[in-house]
């Protein structure tokens, strides 16, 4: 399948004790169907892939491919500071028939070993790659030329999450280069999905805890309602900004499902941040407004 559409970020759920909870990951999946997303993407940064064992990790993709609709994509997240590492989890995560992996880089910033790296990922799986292009997490920064290398020399390299603000000149610059048969999914928690679809973004990748509003918007966008679109972009702009607070949107976003009788808990593993009293309050504030807008809260 050829992805496009609303991919949301989830996080991964913990029980009172830190343990996964994966009765709540079915119930994500029955929610997530409910908003009208094309897919989901999973164990990504958003996911604290980062803090789960190997098994833990499995688990999770086992668990999400189990009770997944059929009509939906599933993405799955890969980085490892090793090669061999990543090719691992690669391999892993293929045995579950995903749609795409999404693959973050190595910590190294130099682009015979970024390259190295893609391309034997790329020669381990036949599923198609999406590249993580998000320096303000990973610390590495991918320019156009070795995006385009990338593209250009491992087929199943297909797709881009670009979270490399200006997002909108990064992506002109890509187009210069290969045009757009690599295709771009925003991200960067929905702060710029109208103006990312306007630049002929397929989609949106990304962490928020009202993803039928990105539906929302890409939907009016496609079908010519610009304005439209962009409207909706405008009021819940606010949310995004607050959602999307560096070290906390994992937290908040967990809050949120929690409120919105997903979620058990809004544990966040150690180590991590965790949101507030007035922080949660605050939150509050913005989606009492929103109702007041006449958005469904």
């Amino acid at each position: 399948m050829s992805l496009a559409g609303i991919y949301p970020i989830v996080p991964t759920p913990f029980d009172d004790s830190g343990q996964l909870d994966l009765h709540s990951i079915q119930r994500l999946t029955s929610f997530l169907e409910d908003r009208g997303v094309q897919g989901v993407a999973i164990l990504g940064v958003m996911g604290e892939a980062h803090k789960l064992t190997g098994g833990e990790q499995e688990t999770v993709i086992g668990t999400f491919r189990k009770h997944l609709p059929g009509g939906l994509g599933l993405v799955v997240g890969v980085r490892a500071a090793g090669t061999d590492v990543a090719v691992g989890m690669a391999r892993t995560a293929a045995k579950y028939d995903p749609d795409a992996l999404l693959v973050g880089p190595p910590p190294i910033q130099n682009d015979e070993v970024i390259f190295t790296y893609y391309a034997r990922i790329a020669r381990a799986v036949d599923v198609p790659l999406i590249l993580h292009d998000y320096p303000a997490s990973t610390g590495i920064l991918m320019s156009p030329p070795l995006i385009a290398r990338l593209f250009e020399e491992l087929e199943n390299v297909q797709y881009i999450k670009l979270e490399d603000p200006p997002t909108g000149l990064k992506m002109a610059k890509l187009s210069k280069l290969v045009g757009a048969d690599l295709k771009v999914f925003g991200a960067l928690g929905g702060a710029y999905a109208f103006e990312e679809l306007d630049r002929g973004a397929v989609g949106i990748m990304t962490g928020f805890g009202y993803p039928e509003f990105l539906v929302d918007i890409h939907q009016r966008y496609r079908r010519g309602d610009v304005d439209g679109a962009a409207e909706v972009m405008y009021d819940i702009a606010p949310l995004i900004r607050w959602e999307f607070q560096p070290g906390l949107g994992v937290s908040l976003r967990k809050h949120i499902l929690v409120t919105r009788g997903v979620f058990e808990t809004a544990v966040v593993r150690h180590p991590g941040a965790v949101a507030d009293e007035k922080t949660l309050e605050h939150l509050d504030r913005i989606l009492a407004h929103l109702e007041r807008r006449g958005y469904p809260i």
